[in-house]
């Protein structure tokens, strides 16, 4: 009795694949390691996320590798200084428990961190916040990560957080969960309501093109709720890694710890054999591409936000 044969695990008539989700890769008819089928270079670390939702960390120089794929990026800026939550001590604010440095926080009764960490990869601090509204008119508690960002008319921004509701209930209200002021000659807001269901960390996002004239000043609210008379707040919150970049959607986060950091741009090229070739790529959202007439040395783009799992040039 003999064995089955065993087969590459490549298609035939591939003279080049890179299976990301699996790091493996053929050239030429042959298996070879990631340095030889793909050059690539990043000036920083990144993060990027995994299927469970944890986030790893990916060193200078190292491909942000997931059972996503190869996740791709531009440069982006985090101008929220402190995204790491430094500085944040545990109890009532102005009790003894501290914000973290540079943030600020108003028109709550009473707001207790209750506990401070890193969850799947991501810094938070875990907030209880209460208010009763016994005015006449709507109050608007807040708590402030980030203010007086300088911006340029016409530029698009994109604000994101990750937060998970930890205990209490939501009171009936209408105002926004993520807000970001824009202060110029005009004032205009970009909001993101807050998810309905946040008892799994989830991240919420706001993007806009600024468009007041002259000097532009960004403050971002982590949290903004808008009350009604006579309604009464009391949640406990996780609130993890607020990010505000001039970016088109969100990109993966980028910790701050005390002032704006960069994220460099990943650089990959494909190392292809002899020949000319169409190439396949296949993504994490489930979208292709086919580029065609291809050889020598191929550039992947950075522009996609989903990650990308294989490649085959045939």
């Amino acid at each position: 009795m003999t064995g089955r044969p065993s087969y590459p695990w490549w298609p035939a008539d591939a003279g080049y694949v890179a299976d990301f989700v699996n790091d493996r890769y053929m050239r030429g008819g042959v298996a070879v390691d990631r340095a030889t089928a793909l050059a690539f270079t990043r000036s920083t670390p990144k993060l990027a996320q995994d299927s469970s939702g944890a986030w790893h960390s990916f060193a200078i120089d190292v491909p942000a590798l997931t059972d996503h794929g190869l996740l791709l990026e531009p440069a982006g800026t985090n101008r929220v200084p402190n995204a790491a939550m430094a500085g944040a001590a545990v109890g009532v604010i102005g009790a003894g428990g501290t914000l973290p440095t540079g943030w600020t926080i108003a028109d709550f009764a009473t707001a207790e961190i209750t506990a401070t960490g890193t969850e799947a990869g991501l810094p938070f601090i875990e907030l209880r916040l209460q208010h009763e509204n016994s005015t006449g008119g709507n109050q608007y508690p807040r708590l402030v990560c980030a203010a007086a960002i300088a911006a340029g008319i016409g530029e698009q921004w994109t604000a994101s957080c990750f937060y998970k509701k930890i205990a209490g209930t939501w009171p009936a209200i209408t105002g926004a969960f993520l807000n970001v002021e824009e202060i110029g000659t005009t004032i205009a807001y970009a909001t993101a309501d807050r998810p309905e269901h946040l008892e799994a960390r989830a991240r919420v996002a706001a993007t806009w093109w600024t468009s007041s004239p002259g000097t532009i000043g960004l403050d971002m609210r982590a949290l903004m709720f808008n009350l009604s008379p006579g309604e009464l707040l009391d949640v406990t919150l996780r609130i993890y890694a607020p990010q505000l970049a001039k970016e088109a959607v969100a990109s993966s986060p980028i910790i701050t710890s005390g002032a704006a950091a960069t994220r460099a741009a990943d650089a990959a090229s494909l190392s292809l054999p002899g020949g000319t070739y169409s190439l396949a790529l296949a993504f994490d959202d489930a979208s292709t591409q086919n580029v065609e007439g291809q050889s020598g040395s191929y550039d992947l783009e950075d522009s996609s936000a989903s990650g990308m799992r294989l490649v085959i040039a045939s």
